[in-house]
């Protein structure tokens, strides 16, 4: 087994680990801890750190737009605790977007450089893990099933290919000063 097979595979059972805390406990504190220990443990700490930076403010400022234009809900409460504040979606919610960020170069790695494979994947995948996450009593939607499932893959199908440009971007300067 390679190396890079290996941390494909760590990462892969990492991220699902990660969702499973949010989704079934909307937990922060061992979230917080699983994405620093990543940071510990990636071969591409750096550029693992920037992507996770930027795909934690896209997918925030997404999902807190979804949040405010109704087409998905949390349960009323402190934002740290799991409850969304007016404006912004809740701290567990946030640190899964980070954990996204984690899994681009490694366990997602198969979408890099293929838009439409990635516009298909957001658009299949993602309103799977919100349907997911509300079977489970996470999030709330406001919009019918039917709605909301085209909501999310019309945003998740530009969103997740989105994820890998700006990963591309964050780390060409990094490919370079390594070559």
């Amino acid at each position: 087994m390679s190396n890079s097979f290996t941390i494909k595979l760590v990462n892969f059972f990492w991220f699902q680990t990660i969702w499973w805390l949010v989704v079934l406990y909307q937990s922060t504190f061992l979230v917080v801890g699983l994405l620093l220990a990543w940071l510990i443990y990636s071969p591409l700490r750096k550029s693992d750190s920037k992507i996770m930076i930027a795909v934690l403010l896209l997918g925030t400022s997404v999902d807190s737009l979804l949040m405010l234009t109704g087409v998905f809900g949390f349960e009323p409460g402190a934002w740290l605790s799991g409850g969304a504040s007016h404006w912004i979606i809740p701290i567990w919610l946030v640190c899964l977007w980070a954990a996204l960020g984690g899994s681009i170069q490694h366990s997602l790695s198969a979408f890099a450089d293929k838009p439409l494979l990635a516009m298909a994947g957001g658009a299949v995948f993602a309103p799977l893990s919100y349907f997911g996450g509300q079977k489970f009593g996470a999030v709330t939607f406001g919009y019918s099933p039917l709605v909301t499932v085209v909501i999310l893959a019309l945003v998740w199908g530009v969103v997740f290919p989105a994820c890998f440009l700006l990963a591309k971007k964050l780390t060409a300067d990094d490919s370079q000063n390594s070559a």
